[in-house]
């Protein structure tokens, strides 16, 4: 007889094609019935509330009266909560996001009293191999998890899934989905006649006699009479034997069977039996910038500067930050941050993020001003604070934006010397848009805005380093003659000829002709999934340079590329081979003098429709794999993936496309030569079909539906809703950055510190003496330099702030490559302790941090 395990749940996704306002409300009266239901009748229970506490969160918002009657059901253990605070993507969020959203989750359970031990995915497009690490880190054993299985991956649907680092949970899938016992009827025969194919079908790849059989579905109604309808069954067969259960229930069942279970190493994105939306990795790329820059800004940038701050005897502002991870967890849902919603909830998807941005700026602002008025000053001049977040020392090119009324500006050091900097463009600022007391003035006042970058050397770890700028000097350096024919310093060169690019790696003689070519290609599927036609005319640059100029500078060189390049306005046009737009992209490729990697920025105005722009980079690498970041690792992917010849042949959702998700970096090498791309908020690279060596970064796909039918990689049913979606055009103009690193030693210690440094920058501010916003002055002094901590460790930095729940900093990094690497502590004042995400003590410290595995310090 085979045990079934009746699992009572929902699924709540907060916004689609619906706003989250119009969940709250759907919410309200779901939650009323639930627990009315459940306080009737004693026997109904346990109910997973979708494993994301901001569903109840959601639900005090409009019912906060009804708090103590779920919070009795929850200490009762009939609703079960959490473990995360809302269901978040794992393939384009990035690591620390994943980590605050377990750590925020299980902080919202402990106040409730309970959380359920598993880790629930009941949705994600796709599963990141590192989902056992950050689970383990939680000290969770357990997974479920839907889309990405296949039987060609592991043979079960119950198995251990080891992450990179080699921690390992107890995994089952849902192979035919979260609602596959939705609607169940209650009279006894249908109920009977209706349970044998979906219970045929779950045990299809069943390892053991332990069935699930979830029961719940969409903002779907509480099937109360279906335990007592089953427990009716019972009595009437011994084929199958139902119980009221729950996962944690189910997963005791598996452990006690003496069936061994297979193991598996990787992600999940196999689409055979349900789609993962391959396509939505680019779509609203404005939206995936836009939460990559938010992420990074408040983790490596905002929570370091307000440690370092607080470590000075600034306030802390520890709720403020937790508001600001909060919302933007809001967007990172499957369907938020894929952009796979209607409109007008993408531009709610997109304004949760703005407004993260402005309240982590603000708060960048006010902290770098009260730091900077706590520095006695050793020069004439306003302060310039330059900012490392890392935490080891280094050299450092920032931007900065300076205001200034004087023609020719100087920069020093703290000792009076003067400093390299170079102007990268100005233009005319009134000052009464930038200082609000100038706004009652009867005249405007001009100055110069400049945004320059600034040579700043030894900046302190994790520390700060005054400078000041000194108007009306002269710069103190010579700058170098103006003519240069190529971009070329001590490691590489860059020749230019008609518009097409050949780069040479002085180091080992390697040759990358062709590097950044724009290619764009018809798109005519929807926000899921990327569908170029059967025969798809492609448009590139070649021939198409309107204008071009090189520019030499003190710090670094610049070719700007202007294209004007002939295009089909839309999918009908492109299909009828009609030239009846203009693309107009500007690329500004700068080499450093002192770095060895191109600096790319790519301007678009997308004025065409159905399309989608990449930028090819051929490596002329023979391998049959790549490398590509995921949270807190690397992992290896096959060029060419195996499926592709047997999709069409077993009837797969949609195609296995060699189209791949990234955190920003994708590297394609040999032993020794090779090419890698960082990228700032990129999401999506492909080896396109017959290019097996090329890596070809997305920028952007433009269409016009939320979901489509009959698409050539995605057959069968549209996704979603038949929906326009014009938004998802996203008109107008664009910035795109990376930057392309080439290899002379493969992974080398030096090439994973360039990309830490080009992925890390330092920051700058200038106290010039306006503000937008008045405080009053504190009383706190502070040196010119200052520095926190001290970590000479190959691991890369992923933040410093301060302790969830202690008077303490925490420290994390991460191994980025395949090799252990030492486990070195900081050095720093005060006690340390090895902990967990979780910011529990490490209860096993290592010598050696393995592969994709972070490490995390309290400093007391």
């Amino acid at each position: 007889m085979k045990t079934v395990h009746l699992i009572q749940h929902t699924h709540w996704d907060r916004e689609w094609y619906f706003t989250e306002n119009d969940s709250k409300i759907v919410l309200y009266y779901f939650m009323l019935d639930l627990l009315t239901r459940m306080e009737q009748d004693p026997l109904l229970g346990p109910f997973i509330l979708d494993g994301q506490t901001v569903m109840l969160e959601d639900f005090l918002q409009v019912a906060p009266e009804q708090r103590q009657r779920l919070q009795q059901l929850i200490a009762d253990g009939r609703v079960l909560i959490g473990p995360w605070y809302t269901q978040t993507d794992f393939l384009v969020v990035g690591a620390e996001s994943i980590a605050r959203n377990l750590l925020f989750g299980l902080a919202d359970c402990k106040a409730w009293g309970s959380y359920m031990p598993v880790g629930y995915v009941p949705d994600s497009f796709g599963q990141s191999a590192q989902l056992p690490m950050f689970l383990n880190e939680f000290a969770i054993d357990n997974a479920v998890i839907w889309r990405g299985w296949c039987e060609r991956d592991v043979a079960s649907s119950e198995f251990y899934w080891h992450a990179q680092g080699g921690q390992q949970v107890l995994t089952a899938v849902l192979p035919w989905g979260y609602g596959c016992a939705k609607w169940l009827p209650t009279e006894p025969n249908t109920l009977a006649e209706t349970l044998v194919p979906i219970l045929e079908k779950q045990g299809r790849f069943t390892a053991t006699d332990n069935l699930l059989l979830p029961n719940g579905n969409d903002q779907s109604p509480f099937e109360y009479a279906v335990p007592g309808a089953l427990t009716q069954l019972n009595a009437g067969q011994h084929a199958y034997y139902f119980k009221r259960s729950s996962f944690s229930e189910f997963f005791d069942a598996l452990r006690a069977s003496e069936r061994r279970l297979p193991a598996w190493s990787g992600e999940l994105l196999s689409p055979k039996y349900m789609r993962i939306h391959r396509g939505i990795f680019s779509t609203r790329a404005d939206i995936k910038q836009l939460n990559a820059s938010l992420e990074q800004f408040v983790s490596q940038t905002l929570e370091p500067l307000l440690t370092l701050g607080w470590r000075l005897g600034l306030p802390y502002p520890q709720h403020a930050l937790e508001s600001i991870w909060r919302e933007a967890m809001k967007s990172h849902a499957h369907d938020s941050i894929g952009g796979c919603n209607a409109d007008h909830v993408n531009q709610r998807v997109k304004g949760r993020l703005q407004s993260g941005k402005e309240s982590a700026q603000q708060l960048f602002d006010l902290n770098m001003k009260m730091l900077a008025e706590g520095i006695d000053a050793r020069q004439k001049g306003k302060k310039i604070i330059a900012f490392n977040p890392l935490p080891r020392q280094r050299d450092a090119q920032l931007s900065l934006t300076l205001y200034t009324p004087e023609q020719d500006f100087r920069i020093v050091d703290e000792d009076g010397n003067a400093c390299i900097w170079q102007l990268l463009h100005e233009e005319p600022q009134d000052m009464s848009l930038v200082v609000q007391e100038l706004s009652n003035s009867t005249r405007t006042i001009w100055y110069r805005k400049c945004h320059i970058l600034l040579a700043a050397r030894d900046l302190p770890a994790c520390g700060y380093q005054t400078f000041y700028l000194q108007e009306g000097k002269s710069p103190g350096f010579v700058p170098p003659e103006a003519q240069i024919e190529r971009l070329e310093n001590e490691w590489l060169r860059l020749d230019v000829n008609a518009g097409t690019l050949t780069l040479i790696d002085k180091r080992s003689g390697e040759v990358y002709p062709h590097i950044l070519r724009l290619v764009d290609g018809e798109d005519a599927g929807d926000n899921y999934n990327y569908s170029p036609p059967e025969v798809d005319w492609k448009i590139s640059n070649n021939g198409c340079l309107h204008h071009s100029a090189l520019e030499r500078g003190p710090l670094k060189d610049t070719l700007l590329l202007d294209w004007r390049i002939p295009a089909p306005a839309d999918s009908a046009s492109r299909r009828a081979r009609r030239l009846d737009a203009m693309l107009e992209v500007t690329m500004t490729v700068s080499l450093p003098h002192d770095r060895a990697w191109l600096d790319v920025e790519i301007e678009v105005n997308n004025t065409l429709r159905d399309h989608r722009l990449q930028v090819e980079l051929p490596t002329d690498i023979r391998h049959a794999f790549h490398f590509a970041d995921q949270p807190f690792g690397l992992i290896q992917r096959e060029n060419i993936p195996a499926a592709l010849h047997v999709w069409q042949q077993e009837n797969w959702t949609e195609a296995p496309a060699s189209l791949w998700p990234m955190q920003s970096l994708v590297l394609m090498h040999d032993r020794q030569r090779g090419l890698g791309v960082v990228t700032a908020g990129l999401r999506e690279y492909e080896i396109p079909v017959g290019q097996p060596d090329t890596l070809a970064i997305t920028l952007f796909r433009s269409v016009g539906w939320l979901g489509q039918p009959a698409l050539p990689w995605r057959p069968g049913r549209a996704s979603g809703m038949v929906l326009p979606s014009p938004d998802s055009q996203i008109p107008g103009r664009h910035h795109f950055y990376l930057a392309v690193l080439p290899m002379s030693n493969g992974q080398s210690p030096a090439f994973w510190d360039a990309v830490e440094q080009w992925r890390t920058p330092a920051s700058g501010y200038l106290d010039s003496g306006w503000s937008r916003f008045r405080t009053n002055a504190h009383a706190l002094r502070f040196p010119s330099h200052f520095s926190v901590l001290n970590w000479e460790s190959q691991l890369h930095f992923s933040t410093l702030k301060k302790a969830q729940n202690k008077e303490a900093l925490l420290l994390r990094g991460w191994n980025p490559g395949l090799v252990p690497l030492d486990n070195r502590p900081p050095e720093t004042d005060g006690e340390l302790q090895q902990v967990t995400l979780a910011e529990t003590r490490c209860t096993h410290p290592a010598r050696t941090v393995a592969a994709g595995t972070p490490v995390s310090w309290l400093i007391g």
